[in-house]
């Protein structure tokens, strides 16, 4: 007999219209709800059979997940946040967070101090490809967003060498040409995958040119002027990929300075976030499908608590992406 699907708040969310915060507000009993929207909450928890929290049984150390990412700062992360913490708690699961700041000795003391506090288990978006888990590995563990070089452990996100080669792709044959790519340094997993897709993409076309590849680290003081040099030094490039969404907050604002003698007419980004809405410069977007990752890795890590004998596990799942369009270059959304 198949497995009854869980009724989450997603769900109560498209059946009434109303927000996952409103419902869980409501549900949780932490901000007064008007009468007519208890109502129809209440109607829809019935129709649907959610579980009410006073039906599940109390938390304890065995159903708290540990969950460690690169930093907090990243709107990714904090929808990922909320996204995790709402699913666990359906599932009878409370989190701890941590940030590891995109530092690989801080990223071990996290993960170690969560293990000593007894957590059940530890989703991680690491923050290197190089980053070394060993001691992790008789223990449940689950990545997230970011892959490790020797891919040991069960990793949930999307591929983002395919999903960038596919957009490239895209964007050349809308008749652009002259497409520029700014990047972190190869460390990153997402920044070093959504570079090969667009070398290999701009290669297949004959259009590669490495000049028009920015490389740049998180949080370095010459980031802002090395932007702007490389804007006002390649009036050639009209469309730009930034692989991250702080890197296309930089690019905006020194847009925004070059005024008139900026030549960029379309940026592409990761992901999709929300202050994009109401910014002048209409952005494109990748959507990452955040609530899926959510809930496969919590699947995934519950499977691994359960069964020791699922700890070497080592599956990479792949989900689909959606592309959020706002600038004229495109016209329909387009699911890679």
């Amino acid at each position: 007999m198949g497995r009854t699907k869980k009724v989450r708040l997603q769900d109560i969310a498209e059946k009434t219209g109303y927000s996952i915060s409103t419902i869980s507000h409501f549900i949780n009993k932490t901000r007064n709800i008007d009468e007519s929207t208890q109502a129809i909450l209440l109607q829809a928890i019935k129709e649907l059979g959610y579980q009410l929290p006073s039906k599940r049984s109390h938390f304890s150390k065995t159903t708290t997940i540990g969950v460690v990412i690169s930093d907090i700062r990243v709107d990714f992360f904090d929808e990922l946040i909320k996204e995790l913490e709402d699913i666990a708690y359906e599932e009878g699961y409370q989190i701890i967070i941590m940030d590891s700041e995109e530092n690989p000795e801080k990223e071990r003391h996290c993960i170690k101090t969560l293990m000593n506090l007894n957590v059940a288990g530890l989703i991680v978006a690491p923050c290197s490809t190089l980053s070394d888990l060993r001691f992790c590995e008789q223990f449940p563990l689950v990545l997230v967003d970011r892959m490790l070089e020797d891919k040991s452990f069960d990793f949930v996100g999307i591929d983002n060498m395919m999903v960038t080669y596919s957009l490239v792709k895209d964007i050349v044959n809308k008749g652009k040409a002259n497409i520029g790519l700014i990047t972190f340094s190869s460390t990153n997993y997402c920044a070093r995958e959504r570079t090969k897709g667009y070398r290999l993409a701009m290669i297949e076309s004959n259009l590669f040119n490495a000049d028009h590849i920015l490389v740049i680290e998180p949080e370095a003081d010459d980031n802002p002027s090395n932007i702007s040099k490389f804007l006002r030094t390649h009036p050639e490039i009209d469309t730009l990929i930034c692989t991250n969404s702080n890197i296309c907050y930089e690019v905006l604002g020194k847009m925004k300075r070059l005024a008139d003698i900026n030549p960029i007419r379309f940026i592409c980004t990761f992901d999709n976030n929300k202050w994009l809405d109401y910014v002048d410069f209409s952005v494109d977007a990748i959507s990452q499908p955040i609530t899926d990752i959510a809930q496969t890795s919590i699947e995934l890590l519950k499977n691994k608590m359960k069964s020791p004998q699922k700890l070497q596990s080592n599956r990479s799942i792949f989900l689909n992406c959606t592309r959020e369009e706002r600038s004229s270059l495109f016209t329909e959304e387009k699911t890679y």
